[in-house]
């Protein structure tokens, strides 16, 4: 009994430990990565992090609507799952704001931009990818377009997903948004040039057919919408994406690796899309369920290997029966090893050590033998969509992260273990 005791103290200052170092990714999160409109600003310069912000001269990123995206779902899943959910909701209001805001300031319904600035005159020419001054009553904004389906798969969609049942209206006003946007352009993603973007095909015809990750994509837009929203439209396209083009079927295979090369972008976008669409058919009765799972589980055979704490531990909080209880304690092992340095550094002591892969990764990235220790490895803007065997990161001491990767592994963590399963 003694024993026993000992044990279940000791699980407490742990879980306490997780708990304030949240508190700290948080507060650092919202005082120094989050736009007055409530856009996620993701990679900050350190020392001009204040001046930005209260300027609008947002950094020229590329991704803000997966990071604001993930906040919200990561504040609406805290706030059904933590016992004092006030901050958490507010939270999820200011992030839902800012993906309201990449979404209008395009002038194009349901099209997000990829990153704003608050700078009108300023010159976006040396910037990189296509930008656009602000639509009407943005005026004084600039955009940048170019938008792919990583953003709504990675962020729109898992906001919308779990911030329904707190924010209706603003969930149901985004995803039709979305799904209208595909409707009006072939499931095509359309700048206000009229181009379409560059990985903006979300038809059954993405990747000559093959391209699951963007087909699924669109089929969770029409599923959310149709499931939020009394609009034929959006089931009638739902049913056609699943029984006519067989979609889901087809998706069994979200990702692929080649002599244990692959995109780990794209493992993280089949996560999310599981995350928000095996809660749904389950509660729908959707008949694509079987599909969906059967891809679930194929691709958590492809990354356990990886020892991803997201991806363990939304398994875990999408099916619990399905749980890896074995990876589900080595993600908290690993969550309790996190490091809160999220600043590049010039070196990384202890890479060079590691054994290698013999073959370089995508883009001839060198890359250790084994998954180096979290606390070896170079900062990421967001740690689960990095290859956890990369030997090489930024080295630019004033580049500053922040720490949505802990925060949203950690939220998962304690929906897991509170048992409360992720809900549609």
């Amino acid at each position: 009994m003694a024993l026993l005791a000992l044990l279940v103290a000791g699980d407490a200052r742990a879980d306490d430990a997780l708990a304030e170092k949240a508190a700290r990714f948080r507060q650092a999160l919202v005082e120094h990565h989050v736009s007055r409109e409530g856009v996620l600003l993701y990679r900050m310069d350190a020392e001009r992090g204040a001046q930005d912000l209260e300027r609008g001269t947002y950094p020229p990123s590329a991704d803000l609507p997966t990071y604001t995206g993930l906040w919200a779902a990561t504040a609406c899943l805290r706030a059904r799952v933590d016992s004092e959910p006030a901050q958490a909701l507010a939270d999820a209001e200011r992030a839902l704001a800012g993906l309201e805001l990449l979404m209008r300031v395009t002038g194009v319904r349901g099209l997000l931009a990829r990153s704003v600035r608050r700078d009108a005159g300023v010159a976006t020419d040396g910037f990189s990818g296509r930008w656009f001054r602000g639509a009407t009553g943005f005026e004084n904004w600039s955009w940048r377009g170019d938008a792919s389906h990583d953003q709504y798969a990675n962020g729109l969609l898992p906001a919308v997903a779990a911030c329904a049942q707190a924010f209706p209206e603003r969930a149901r006003g985004l995803v039709t948004d979305f799904a209208a946007h595909l409707l009006d352009h072939d499931l095509q993603l359309i700048d206000p040039d009229g181009r379409r973007t560059r990985f903006g095909d979300l038809s059954p015809r993405s990747g000559l057919g093959f391209n699951s990750i963007a087909q699924i994509t669109a089929y969770a837009a029409f599923a959310l919408a149709a499931e939020l929203d009394p609009d034929p439209r959006w089931a009638r396209q739902r049913d056609r994406l699943r029984d006519g083009d067989r979609v889901l079927a087809r998706g069994r295979r979200t990702n692929l690796r080649v002599l244990g090369i692959t995109n780990h972008s794209n493992d993280l976008m089949a996560w999310n899309l599981y995350r928000v669409l095996v809660p749904l058919a389950r509660a729908t009765g959707d008949p694509g369920l079987a599909d969906l799972r059967h891809g679930m589980q194929r691709a958590w055979l492809r990354v356990r290997p990886d020892g991803n704490a997201y991806f363990a531990l939304a398994l875990c909080a999408i099916e619990p029966p399905s749980c890896d209880r074995s990876a589900a304690a080595d993600a908290r092992q690993l969550l309790e090893r996190f490091p809160e340095d999220k600043r590049q550094r010039s070196a990384y002591p202890g890479l060079d050590a590691l054994p290698r892969w013999p073959i370089p990764g995508r883009k001839a990235a060198r890359l250790a033998r084994a998954a180096v220790p979290i606390e070896l490895r170079p900062p990421s803007s967001f740690e689960w969509k990095s290859s956890p065997y990369r030997l090489e990161g930024g080295t630019d001491p004033s580049i500053q992260y922040t720490g949505l990767d802990f925060l949203a592994a950690y939220w998962l963590w304690v929906a897991h273990a509170s048992g409360r399963p992720l809900a549609p």
